[in-house]
C-alpha cells in the first residue's frame, strides 16, 4: 500500500471535521507541498506535526469544554492550528491565537497562511477567527495579560528545553479562565515530563486530566493560586532516557 492510501485510511479519523478542514488536514498529511506567505509552494518536514489522533483530542477537548478562546505556543506548519480552528468552527464560532515568532523565517508562513485562508471563506455561517502574534512567547504571553486576554485551552509546543517550557507554562497560567485547559505536547521529552512532574506537586491550582494518548499531558485550571511566598516541593525527575 502506498503512502496515500495509507493517508486515505487515516482520513476516516478526522471525517467529523467540516470539510474545508478534512481536506487541508489530509494534504499535510500526505506530505503534499504547502503553499507559504510567498504564494508559492514549499516541502514540509514530516517530521514536525502532531499525530491525527493528538489532533483529534485537541479538538474534542475543545468541543467538550465549551472552549471559545483557545491560545497555542509554537505554530509551525499548524497542524494543531487546523484541529483547534475546526473545533472552533463545528461548536459555532470561535478565537485561535497563535505566537511564533520564527513563523515567516523558518516555515515559509505555511501555518500562518493556511488558517488565514480557511477562516476567510465565506462558508462559515459562524464567526471563526485567527491571530499570529509574530513574538517570542515571553515577551507575548505577558503582552496577553496586558490587554487582559483570557483563554478556556493553552496548547504548549514551542521551545521544548526545560526551563522554556516552565516560563511559558507560568505565564500562560495567568491567560487561563476558570476550568482552562493547558495542554502538553512531546510527553516523551524529559523536559516536558520534569514540567509536568512541577505541575503536579507543585500548582494545586491546576488538576491533572487523563487522556487516552502518552504523548499529550493536560492540566485544568481548578483554582486561584495562593501559594505561599516561600512554597516550593521537591519533585520526582524523569529517569534518563537513549531517545523516543
Amino acid at each position: 500500500m502506498n503512502r496515500n492510501s495509507d493517508a486515505m485510511g487515516e482520513f476516516a479519523e478526522f471525517s467529523p471535521l467540516e470539510v474545508d478542514f478534512r481536506d487541508g488536514l489530509l494534504s499535510m498529511y500526505r506530505g503534499e507541498p504547502q503553499r507559504g506567505a510567498d504564494g508559492l509552494l514549499h516541502e514540509i518536514d514530516e517530521t514536525t506535526r502532531i499525530s491525527i489522533a493528538e489532533g483529534m483530542i485537541l479538538r474534542a477537548l475543545c468541543l467538550e469544554n465549551g472552549v471559545t478562546s483557545s491560545l497555542e505556543v509554537g505554530l509551525g506548519y499548524g497542524f494543531s492550528t487546523l484541529f483547534l480552528l475546526a473545533a472552533h468552527a463545528g461548536r459555532g464560532g470561535g478565537r485561535h491565537t497563535a505566537i511564533d515568532p520564527y513563523q515567516a523565517t523558518d516555515w515559509h508562513g505555511i501555518g500562518a497562511t493556511q488558517a488565514k485562508a480557511l477562516v476567510s471563506r465565506p462558508s462559515w455561517s459562524a464567526p471563526v477567527s485567527f491571530e499570529w502574534i509574530e513574538d517570542c512567547s515571553h515577551r507575548a504571553l505577558v503582552d496577553l495579560e496586558r490587554m487582559g486576554r483570557r483563554f478556556g485551552l493553552v496548547f504548549i509546543d514551542g521551545y521544548h528545553r526545560f526551563d522554556d517550557v516552565l516560563v511559558d507554562f507560568y505565564l500562560a497560567a495567568k491567560l487561563c479562565e476558570p476550568d482552562c485547559l493547558v495542554v502538553f505536547h512531546d510527553m516523551w521529552l524529559e523536559s516536558i515530563q520534569a514540567v509536568a512532574s512541577f505541575i503536579r506537586h507543585n500548582r494545586n491550582d491546576f488538576s491533572e486530566v487523563t487522556t487516552p494518548c502518552e504523548n499529550l499531558c493536560v492540566f485544568r485550571r481548578v483554582a486561584d493560586d495562593r501559594r505561599e511566598w516561600s512554597h516550593f516541593i521537591d519533585f520526582p525527575h524523569p529517569k534518563p532516557s537513549a531517545s523516543r
